[in-house]
């Protein structure tokens, strides 16, 4: 088994402005100027003379007497694949306790990894990360978490000092496949739905304003 772990360094320095700052601690300006000077957190001058704050070191103190999450993350498309679902579960729990993770969540979805409209368990998990209560989201594999857009998760993710964890970096190629054309099935069907709505619709208006002569 294969063990990727995305962003856990940083590669540069992220920072914020001093109401970021003031908003996110709740503290006053007189607050921010100490913890600045006195080394707790770190700041940029920037050439018009505004301060910027690390980030890093701003989490740091939020986060001091908080003791942060790792949930677990699982998808398939379809209620056929609910025995995949358990068995992502199931080996997720496995990697966890072999290497001394404790679970604190498990999040689940059976929907598209293209749309987000039926992505309940994703959207709670994300309040909880954007909450700063969370430290490690742990996936199978990437395509769990979304078929498009995964680096702009990772980002956001990141921003909120969250860590993902993908345990494996080969998914079952035949749920892969078998996935992507039932998504894409749906997708034309969808379609061809609204198509046909729209059609009648207009069948209907065209058949109304002939009555009317």
């Amino acid at each position: 088994m294969i063990t990727i772990t995305l962003y856990t360094y940083n590669i540069y320095v992220i920072e914020m402005k001093a109401e970021e700052v003031l908003n996110l601690l709740q503290i006053s300006r007189k607050t921010l100027h100490v913890y600045a000077h006195d080394g707790r957190i770190r700041y940029t001058v920037m050439p018009n003379k505004r301060y910027d704050y690390n980030e890093e070191d701003v989490y740091k103190i939020l986060n001091k007497n908080v003791k942060r999450k790792t949930v677990l993350y699982a998808r398939v498309s379809t209620h056929k694949q609910k025995n995949d679902l358990q068995n992502q579960i199931d080996q997720m729990k496995q990697w966890c306790f072999m290497n001394g993770y404790t679970i604190n969540a498990i999040y689940s979805d059976i929907a598209s990894g293209i749309s987000f409209e039926k992505r309940k368990g994703f959207f709670e998990m994300l309040d909880e990360i954007m909450n700063n209560k969370v430290e490690k989201v742990v996936i199978t594999y990437k395509d769990r978490l979304s078929r498009v857009g995964f680096e702009l998760f990772s980002y956001l993710f990141r921003k909120y000092r969250t860590e993902i964890v993908i345990i494996s970096e080969i998914g079952s190629t035949k749920l892969d496949s078998e996935e992507v054309f039932e998504e894409i099935i749906s997708m034309i069907h969808c379609y061809s739905m609204k198509m046909y709505s729209k059609r009648r619709n207009h069948s209907v208006e065209v058949g109304y304003g002939s009555n009317k002569d």
